[in-house]
């Protein structure tokens, strides 16, 4: 059943494959005029799975969010886990695509099942953080369902607003987190999307055996890969040590100074004591053989948060000088109810701790902030809108941010490749962009790396394969996906016809932004990346400014896949 405000199209067949990233460029690209305001009737807001979602192949169903950035007007994609998309394609849809305006002071929620998909009044829940949302929903709706879900930050159109989406559990603790998505979808007067996907069918395979064959093979090629056992046993926790080592990880708003303790973040330590209270590494998404996701639990004993992860123990833990993971992780957990990004809210208490509106190292006083951030206080506010605006408001010229978008947890002084892509990425400062840490000291060829990781990238993101479940053999990653798309649909496409899905995806994503602002709305990239060097290495990001100009020379010619 739809009603009149809602309508299902067939997918192009020259889109049979793409999905997700890949997906929702192409549709922004044909329905939405690029200098339009993103918060606007003629934007879009899109939901995109994968080809391979519904299949419950491991690590491929990632949910993507699309859309124009209100943070670096321009196009942006943000992926999450959790079984939103495999539902979507047990549903038979893609995509979702929201368009036009709702009607003033209006709330909604897409309901999404077998039976069709249609609107309805979500007055009654406005206001409500992301938690209290799920209790309000699950007394309603099948608490088999997934939600994706704002809190109140994408309501009040924050410039830092998430999108959530529920794990296996119903938690609203996986977020597609960057470019203020969540502002998007609050602009489009949706509360949630819930989806039930009960009495659906499976998945059609047009050969099963080869199917069956090519996952048969996988768990083994996981099993033999060094990082990704360590990832099933830490998390990404597990970066914490070695990268403030060298100094990537940000401490007290990317400086030099050092962050104490941080080894109580990382690792083995972070591990044992949270396993002493019951807390447990699972998967995101059913089908998951990696199971990097830490479910987190308080003193007590009790679940406190999940996707406790590098990203935000750096930004809301070392750049704030805070080296106490119950801290931390409470302040993921408000993040998460209130629906903002851990990234660019962590890195804006940086700037406003250096302007001396809190103490480094000091939890309450950053507790103080967050306060001020749920009241919507002027300065709340602010904070809530990202680290440009943090700066500009406290008269701050050292902005540590590429395109309007605040730098994640690595550094370009120190990964000089991820540096590259955080200048040239269609979507700014973004570490899903692509990062590498190959040869990082050098400053050579680092152009060639970030071409070939933002690549990569653009083709897992498109075909909803999880980047950190990324084995170190390429190679043999996108051989893997090629049989199983092939398996699927009945295809013969070759591991290069993927890898061409990335080049694609970033050519539409190039395309769009040059009818944007992106390029031109921003003051030019941070210089003291450029003129501070990092302790303890000393690095400076001194990649040649035109070898960057010449990125996109090579798009179509690069050799990938070594």
């Amino acid at each position: 059943m739809t009603n009149a405000l809602t309508g299902f199209c067939d997918l192009p067949g020259k889109w049979k494959v793409v999905g997700g990233r890949g997906l929702s460029a192409k549709i922004l690209n044909e329905e939405m005029p690029p200098d339009s305001d993103p918060l606007g009737a003629q934007a879009r807001f899109i939901i995109a799975g994968g080809p391979l979602a519904g299949t419950l192949a491991p690590s491929c169903g990632r949910i993507s969010v699309g859309g124009k950035s209100p943070l670096t007007l321009g196009i942006k994609e943000a992926n999450a886990g959790g079984p939103a998309a495999q539902k979507l394609d047990r549903l038979g849809i893609r995509a979702v695509v929201v368009k036009g305006a709702p009607q003033e002071n209006k709330s909604y929620i897409l309901h999404v099942s077998k039976d069709g998909a249609s609107l309805q009044s979500a007055d009654q829940y406005v206001g409500l953080k992301n938690y209290a949302l799920m209790e309000e929903l699950y007394k309603q709706y099948d608490k088999k369902s997934s939600v994706i879900s704002i809190g109140i930050a994408g309501e009040l159109k924050w410039k830092s607003a998430t999108v959530a989406v529920t794990d296996m559990d119903g938690h609203p603790s996986r977020h597609a987190a960057r470019g203020g998505l969540g502002a998007v979808m609050g602009a489009k007067g949706l509360k949630a999307i819930v989806i039930n996907d009960s009495g659906a069918s499976s998945v059609d395979l047009a050969d099963k055996e080869a199917f069956r064959s090519a996952m048969k093979k996988w768990p083994e090629v996981i099993k033999a890969d060094t990082r990704l056992q360590s990832m099933s046993k830490y998390g990404t926790t597990a970066a914490i040590a070695a990268m403030r080592s060298i100094g990537t990880a940000p401490s007290k708003n990317y400086s030099s100074e050092q962050t104490e303790g941080y080894e109580n973040l990382a690792g083995s330590a972070f591990e044992e004591a949270n396993q002493a209270r019951g807390g447990h590494m699972t998967g995101c998404m059913p089908g998951c053989i990696v199971k990097c996701s830490m479910v987190y639990h308080d003193d007590n004993g009790k679940y406190l948060t999940a996707a406790y992860e590098y990203e935000t123990i750096a930004l809301l833990g070392t750049n704030l000088g805070i080296s106490d993971s119950d801290a931390v992780a409470s302040f993921d957990r408000i993040c998460d109810e209130l629906g903002v990004d851990t990234i660019e809210i962590g890195s804006a208490l940086g700037v406003a701790a250096s302007a001396g509106k809190m103490k480094f190292g000091d939890v309450a006083s950053a507790l103080t902030l967050f306060d001020e951030i749920e009241k919507g206080s002027e300065f709340g506010t602010i904070l809530a809108n990202g680290v440009v605006s943090t700066a500009k408001a406290l008269g701050i010229t050292r902005i540590p941010a590429f395109k309007g978008q605040a730098i994640p947890a690595h550094d370009p002084r120190v990964t000089k490749a991820t540096g590259v892509t955080y200048h040239t990425s269609p979507m700014g400062a973004d570490h899903t962009a692509g990062v590498s840490y190959d040869d990082f000291k050098s400053k050579e060829g680092q152009v060639e790396r970030s071409l070939k990781t933002q690549i990569i990238n653009a083709a897992l993101d498109s075909l909803a394969y999880c980047i950190l479940a990324m084995p170190g053999d390429r190679q043999r990653l996108f051989s893997f996906l090629k049989d199983l798309i092939n398996a699927r649909y009945g295809l013969s496409l070759s591991v290069n016809d993927l890898i061409d899905i990335g080049r694609q995806t970033l050519k539409d994503e190039l395309e769009f932004n040059r009818g944007a602002e992106f390029k031109k709305a921003h003051d030019p990239d941070p210089e003291f990346v450029r003129t501070e060097p990092l302790a303890p290495i000393g690095n400076v990001f001194d990649v040649d400014p035109e070898e960057i100009a010449g990125i996109w020379d090579n798009l179509d010619t690069i050799q990938v896949l070594d």
